[in-house]
């Protein structure tokens, strides 16, 4: 069963707000977190707010659970942003195809055919699960790299 339209354009809508609100929601973000950390928007913050999440926690579970919905939305805010502020792309929401791996999720939009769509959300998610430390911050150097034809 496809969406209707007015579900589609409710979904835009709702998408649009978010946007709207991320000054906001950010400055919120970073004024809860840590003054060591340093959020800065610059690649190096991702270091240390990557560590910030592995010690907050554990398991991919701990992440999603509903009590922390707002802080892995603001988490995924944050890391976009870096992206979006230091590599010039744009934020993006795909709802033409439901079996997109990213439907329905804020994302980056790279402006390179060769660099694939980002989704900072999954990011820090993955990031739990792999527990390196560098791991948002190694993508985002790959991604800089392959924007630079270094790749």
């Amino acid at each position: 069963m496809s969406k209707s339209t007015n579900d589609i354009q409710h979904q835009k809508d709702l998408y649009q707000y978010w946007l709207m609100e991320m000054g906001d929601r950010l400055d919120s973000f970073i004024a809860s977190m840590p003054r060591q950390l340093e959020l800065d928007y610059s690649p190096e913050s991702l270091l240390r707010l990557e560590s910030w999440i592995l010690e907050n926690y554990p398991t991919v579970k701990d992440i999603r659970k509903e009590s922390e919905k707002l802080t892995l939305d603001a988490l995924g805010r944050y890391v976009g942003e870096v992206y979006f502020r230091n590599l010039k792309v744009k934020w993006a929401f795909y709802l033409d195809d439901p079996e997109y791996v990213y439907y329905g999720l804020p994302s980056i939009k790279l402006p390179h055919e060769k660099v694939p769509t980002i989704c900072p959300l999954t990011e820090v998610t993955a990031s739990v699960d792999r527990k390196r430390g560098d791991y948002i911050y190694d993508l985002f150097q790959k991604t800089m790299k392959r924007l630079n034809g270094e790749d």
